[in-house]
């Protein structure tokens, strides 16, 4: 079992992180609502030949709080303090949703730093509609709490229709668990800080390895963004899968292991 760890930042907020396994370094960061624990399976998956390292973004699980302090170039720069914290020069810097706003914020501020870059169900830029709707939800939640938004009915769209119908009561229960395990002002302060994110144009200056995993179901960051990040960074791979929603890590676990570890395999 991981033991969790603790990186400061350049403010003084306490990030905590968990690192596993041998082999280069790879960093995985976790999406909107969710924490480090949510890597576990691919932790398993990779740790024989990688070092695995997961953390908490600020603002969730074990790591401050600080909703006033949260946007991507803040948690950009608290991921540099975690790899200084354990000594490391550079990484694979890998991101689900909200994580690879984060990554690509990364990226583009620390590139020399990024050994490769994996993006998962994620985007470059918000649109005028999708930014309102972010504002709408972090209105809703700081008026009338979590469970408004995430009742199991509005996470359940974002699966997809496969897993849908097999997984109901996990989807269920991941919803309780979110709605219990985050905090109100920190989940609308996130909606806020990734509502309005614009860095296509910077795409084309990153030179390094790149995968971009998209499923073809997702409803909350659909496939024609990833088309866009592919198009925008050179010689960037793109995986679509079938059958699959927003959740890649759960919904096809196993294709999304094996795709991290062919690019690995070749990039490293």
């Amino acid at each position: 079992m991981q033991r969790d760890r603790c990186a400061t930042a350049v403010d003084g907020a306490r990030l905590r992180y968990q690192l596993d396994g041998s082999g280069p370094l790879v960093v995985f960061t976790h999406g909107l609502g969710s924490h480090l624990d949510a890597w576990e399976p691919t932790v398993e998956a990779l740790r024989d030949r990688y070092t695995v390292l997961i953390w908490d973004v600020r603002g969730f699980g074990g790591s401050d709080r600080r909703p006033d302090t949260m946007a991507p170039e803040t948690w950009a720069a608290d991921l540099a303090a975690v790899l200084d914290e354990v000594g490391a020069d550079d990484a694979v810097i890998a991101g689900f949703s909200m994580g690879g706003v984060i990554s690509q914020r990364f990226v583009l501020d620390f590139p020399a730093r990024t050994r490769a870059l994996i993006l998962i169900s994620t985007s470059s830029e918000v649109n005028e509609l999708a930014e309102a709707g972010w504002n709408a939800r972090a209105d809703t939640i700081e008026r009338d709490g979590l469970a408004k938004v995430l009742a199991p009915a509005g996470p359940a769209v974002s699966h997809g229709k496969e897993y849908r119908e097999r997984h109901a009561e996990e989807i269920a229960e991941a919803a309780r668990l979110s709605i219990e395990r985050n905090d109100a002002a920190s989940y609308a302060a996130a909606c806020r800080a990734v509502s309005n994110i614009d860095y296509t144009a910077d795409l084309e200056t990153i030179t390094c390895p790149t995968l971009i995993l998209q499923g073809l179901e997702d409803a909350v960051t659909p496939p024609g963004g990833s088309v866009i990040m592919s198009r925008r960074i050179p010689s960037a791979q793109l995986v679509m899968l079938d059958n699959c929603g927003h959740w890649i890590p759960t919904e096809r676990p196993d294709a999304f292991h094996a795709a991290v570890d062919a690019f690995l395999t070749e990039a490293l």
